[in-house]
């Protein structure tokens, strides 16, 4: 399966609302009176997203540096 860039956009969305929402219940934070599981669930959420787009990134980058004179195996 391929990333498209709309699942790459979405992924990027998706860890903002990821990495604001791990501020929950942490000390000295805007919203320190949150739930900390929400946090900690979040946290952890944000940085599969992030792998995510470690990944997505590669597979465009790699695109980029194929031969575009070829077809793509199917």
């Amino acid at each position: 399966m391929r990333p498209t860039w709309k699942s790459t956009l979405t992924l990027l969305a998706v860890g903002v609302v990821l990495f604001v929402l791990s501020a929950s219940g942490q000390p000295g934070g805007y919203w320190e009176g949150g739930p900390s599981w929400l946090g900690t669930i979040s946290w952890f959420g944000f940085l599969i997203c992030l792998l995510l787009l470690v990944g997505s990134g590669l597979y465009w980058a790699a695109a980029q540096m194929r031969p575009h004179d070829r077809p793509l195996p199917r």
